[in-house]
């Protein structure tokens, strides 16, 4: 704050604060575009960021690609039987439990259950 008393306007104050500020904001930046366009790291960041993008689409497209492929039909099977060789017999299935292949029981209990009420 002045010590001057006709300049005790807050509002006044403020305003000029802020127009340093903005003043000094104007400069750095004006300084750090010279500075990045005489390092041309500016140009760097710009074909990165165009690099980025590319890469993307390319693979947005390929996924796009992949997605929409359907899948290849089988090849057309030959219903003529070929000279010499014996014709397929499709496997038969047994009806009932073998030897390999008992099966399963359903909730049997044992004959001998004792004294068991039920």
């Amino acid at each position: 704050m002045s010590s001057d008393p006709d300049r005790d306007d807050p509002r006044e104050d403020l305003k000029q604060g802020l127009s340093l500020l903005w003043r000094a904001a104007r400069r750095t930046a004006g300084d750090l575009r010279r500075d990045l366009d005489r390092t041309s790291v500016g140009k760097a960041v710009d074909d990165a960021g165009r690099e980025l993008v590319r890469a993307a689409t390319n693979v947005v497209g390929r996924l796009g690609a992949e997605l929409s492929k359907r899948p290849p039909a089988p090849p057309p099977r030959d219903e003529r039987p070929q000279e010499g060789a014996e014709p397929e017999v499709p496997p038969t299935r047994p009806a009932g439990p073998t030897p390999e292949d008992p099966g399963f029981r359903i909730a049997v209990e044992p004959e001998d259950k004792g004294d068991k009420p039920r």
